[in-house]
């Protein structure tokens, strides 16, 4: 166990020492009350018994985040807002939260929803049905549920459970509530801002909410990427690069609905979310092998955008509590790159220029050519500080560093769920057991397109262009590259002066007709390397369920039904036939039988035991189900996609007690177990292909079962006991351990992919109801991310522990002033190559600072 899961481990069994001691000396009425009502002045004590609240009072094993409680932290999207929650962790890009999964497993294997409905998913580098929430602002959301044990009214694709982001609806009276705020990137040294406002009201049974936000901030990172050569293990490239850009996020929500006398109502509801990430990346490449230094010039604007909504209706059927509850939505999901270099070329744009015979010292050829190598290999190299190789005396000469070639790598996504319908009908049959049935039905099309072109310089336009044609410039960043380490100032004194973006674009659009294209070096659908990205997927959605919420006493609340949901997945594509393009369709369905039981056992008015059964599962990621591919008969060897994927399934049980403290607190603890059944792997098989026979399919495919299991703590405890303005303050704390043991193709026994062992957050607030801090530390373990021929050549993400602040003051009832304080210690991103001490890449954010103000005007 690291040693900072045994400091949590510590804090949570103080914490309940504590607790207990306290609650012994509480008078034998005061133990007996049951804390449904809350009582509370601070603002994060208010967030808190609000989540503490929706969590007690739900039949299944949830965890809950309030509005106010994602305004009290320093999270500003919808991933990074629930990373604080027991068994819940993130995955980032550029030190922002992007995916969300939850006890550790693939994000792809968890469900994750707005207002109850799994969003479409379009994202640069995945094909899979994972969700990425960084273009979704946490100000919209009015409350996160995270259900660990979903219940047969839930969408069943849910292994590691479902995250619930729930968008903000009618107040109860009028509210205008506006923001506004100045960031400051430590690493960019510039500044941005932040404004938000949210008004709504009440006229009549009618009401409404609007709210909008606008992020802007620069941010800046510093890398350096060893890429490993032939062997493994030997650096054939070490890749310098220097990051800076410009991201905005603009979110916008609208709420209505009119309410009926009897507690029904209508209601539409519209969304829309957009992440533009503005990059500029100049690359210093050392490449050993082949004895030159590489300077790219990588410019580009990614677009994600989500927009929808929904429509639907609440209707009471006589005064038993009856109801039937409608919706009809629809939402769609679209990346794309913006207008750079121009609107017809759009692209992850990259113009490379290379100086040759550039005389590295210290290398080694072991077989596999002029390669570095770290100490761990027997090398010289430390993985902190990895030499260039270069004389020392060297300098990059801009008239020897000529065009090497110009990249359009494209990437565009778009995923429409053309309509989701769903009704629910309640019904009470007698005075102890409610039924509940329903059903839904989604129409999904999904649409991907890419191509990797490489274009040279024609030698019939004159002479290759050098650096020195353009007027050069140090690169932005240039001075306080890599300034964490030691070896940062010499890679940066001996990099070459570089091409602004303006410069590099002006002289594309200029000399476009002087490139040719290299079609052996591009990917496209003609040579066979776009294939697998290239389709268009047309998916049917159909589920039905029957529940059943039995209360025989006070004490026992029985929960159970079974959902059926049914997938119908066609994929039109092309697959490459000895070099001839060929279409490709392939279709497959299947029947998902998932049911479920929940105990809710009051052992008395502050403490439940909870326990449940499900099972849940997993569609095949998209690109896996893509027919495209290349075959070659020469060689016999068929590589692509898998359209007859099995779905993974789960058997889910969990365990779970809870202790409330009066208003103050709750402590839980739980263990959970999962069987998963078909896990999808890269495969290698011998099949048949168009009547061909002997012929070698590297595919995914599905592999044997396995398990994951573990358990959790969680504390949330507002220290009132202690005297004076001790009793102000608080503390959160959970940790969660995991283990998973499955099998690979081969034989080898490995944990799940990107499952963590063990997750904590640790947090101490204090609030008197004027001024609240809070210092949260967030603790993510290693986890592997891809496997190798055996376990040194595991691809790691490395451990990852952020601590951030946040202060408000309340200046008058209506106005607090906010400050936040993000990664404090400049936590790094590690990625390695089974060791850590063998880096594959690693990369540094800089702290972040926020400033600004909050208004309730009414």
């Amino acid at each position: 166990m690291t040693r900072f899961a045994l400091m949590t481990a510590t804090s949570l069994g103080a914490m309940l020492i504590a607790t207990t001691a306290q609650a012994q000396q509480m008078s034998p009425d005061a133990q007996a009350m049951p804390s449904g009502e809350i009582v509370v002045t601070g603002t994060i004590v208010a967030s808190e018994m609000k989540s503490i609240a929706e969590q007690r009072k739900a039949d299944n094993i949830v965890n809950v985040l309030t509005a106010d409680g994602i305004g009290r932290l320093p999270d500003r999207n919808a991933a990074e807002a629930v990373q604080r929650l027991p068994g819940v962790a993130i995955e980032r890009d550029q030190g922002e939260g992007r995916f969300v999964a939850v006890r550790g497993l693939p994000s792809q294997w968890n469900s994750t929803l707005i207002n109850g409905n799994r969003l479409p998913t379009a994202e640069e580098e995945t094909t899979s049905r994972a969700t990425a929430f960084d273009f979704f602002p946490s100000e919209l959301i009015d409350q996160v549920v995270v259900a660990k044990a979903v219940t047969p009214d839930m969408e069943g694709d849910a292994i590691g459970g479902s995250v619930n982001f729930i968008t903000r609806t009618a107040p109860e009276t009028r509210t205008l509530q506006v923001s506004a705020g100045a960031n400051y990137s430590e690493k960019a040294d510039k500044a941005g801002f932040l404004a938000s406002a949210l008004y709504g009201d009440r006229i009549g049974k009618f009401g409404f909410v609007l709210s909008g936000t606008y992020y802007k901030r620069h941010w800046a990172t510093d890398n350096y990427e060893p890429r490993r050569g032939g062997d493994g293990i030997g650096i054939t490239r070490l890749e310098l690069r220097d990051y800076t850009g410009v991201r905005e996020t603009t979110g916008l929500n609208a709420a209505m609905e009119y309410a009926f006398d009897d507690g029904g109502k209508l209601y539409a509801r519209g969304i829309y979310g957009s992440l533009s990430d503005d990059e500029t990346h100049y690359k210093h490449r050392m490449n050993f092998a082949s004895n030159r230094v590489e300077v790219q010039h990588i410019f580009n604007t990614l677009i994600t955008e989500l927009a929808g909504g929904e429509v639907g209706g609440i209707h009471m059927l006589g005064g038993d509590g009856a109801k039937f509850e409608w919706k009809a939505a629809h939402y769609e999901n679209l990346f794309r790159y913006g207008d750079t270099p121009d609107s017809r070329d759009n692209s992850y744009f990259v113009v490379r220029f290379d100086q040759r015979n550039v005389g590295y010292q210290g290398l080694e050829n072991r077989g596999s050519g002029n390669l570095a190598y770290n100490e761990i290999d027997g090398g010289t190299d430390p993985a902190d500080a990895i030499s260039n190789h270069l004389p020392s005396d060297f300098a990059m000469n801009p008239s020897l560093t000529r065009l090497s070639n110009v990249e359009l790598y494209r990437i565009r996504v778009k995923e429409t769920d053309r309509v989701v319908l769903q009704g629910d009908l309640t019904v009470p049959a007698g005075d102890s057991l409610t039924l509940k049935l329903g059903g839904k039905y989604r129409d999904k099309l999904r649409d991907a397109t890419f191509e990797d072109l490489f274009y040279t310089w024609n030698p019939a336009a004159g002479p290759v262009p050098t650096l020195a044609d353009f007027a050069l410039m140090n690169q932005p960043g240039r001075s306080g590259y890599l300034d964490e380490l030691a070896i940062g100032k010499q890679y940066s004194g001996q990099f070459s002066q570089v091409v602004s973006e303006k410069d590099i674009v002006a002289w594309y659009l200029a000399n476009r007709d002087n490139l040719v294209l290299d079609e052996a070096g591009s990917a496209t659908l003609a040579n066979g390397g776009a294939l697998g990205r290239t389709f268009r997927l047309y998916e049917k959605q159909a589920a039905g369920y029957v529940m059943g919420t039995w209360q025989p006493s006070d004490a026992l609340t029985v929960l159970g039904g079974v959902r059926l949901e049914y997938t119908k997945t066609t994929v039109d594509g092309q697959v490459l036939v000895n070099g001839v393009l060929e279409k490709a369709r392939s279709s497959n369905d299947y029947l998902a039988v998932l049911p479920s039981l929940h105990l809710t056992y009051h052992l008395d008015g502050d403490t439940n035991l909870r326990a449940a059964v499900t099972r849940t599962f997993a569609r095949p990621d998209f690109g896996d189900l893509a027919p495209g591919g290349a075959f070659s008969e020469a060689d016999l060897e068929f590589s692509g996609g898998n359209p007859d994927l099995k779905p993974t399934y789960s058997w889910n049980a969990d365990l779970l007690f809870e202790r409330y403290f009066g208003n103050d607190g709750v402590i839980s603890a739980g263990a959970f177990f999962k069987r998963i059944s078909n896990p999808i792997y890269d495969t290698r098989r011998v099949g048949t292909y168009r009547g061909i026979d002997g012929v070698t399919f590297l595919t995914p495919g599905n592999g044997a079962a396995g398990d994951l299991y573990g358990f959790e703590i969680n504390a949330q405890r507002r220290l009132s006991f202690l005297p004076g303005l001790l009793s102000n303050l608080g503390v959160n704390a959970n940790y969660t351990l995991i283990r998973s043991t499955f099998s690979l193709p081969d034989g080898r026994e490995v944990r799940v992919p990107r499952q963590a062992n063990n997750l904590a957050n640790v947090a101490v607030y204090f609030d008197d109801g004027r001024f609240s801090t809070r210092l949260a530390m967030n603790y993510k373990g290693a986890y592997i991310e891809e496997y190798g021929s055996d376990a040194e050549s595991d691809s790691y993400y490395g451990a990852y522990t952020s601590l951030d602040l946040t202060a408000n003051w309340n200046l008058t009832d209506h106005v607090t002033l906010f400050g936040e304080a993000s990664n404090l210690t400049n936590q790094k991103l590690h990625y390695y190559l089974g060791e850590k001490a063998r880096p594959l890449q690693v990369e540094y954010y800089g702290r972040r600072f926020m400033l600004g103000v909050k208004a309730s005007l009414f």
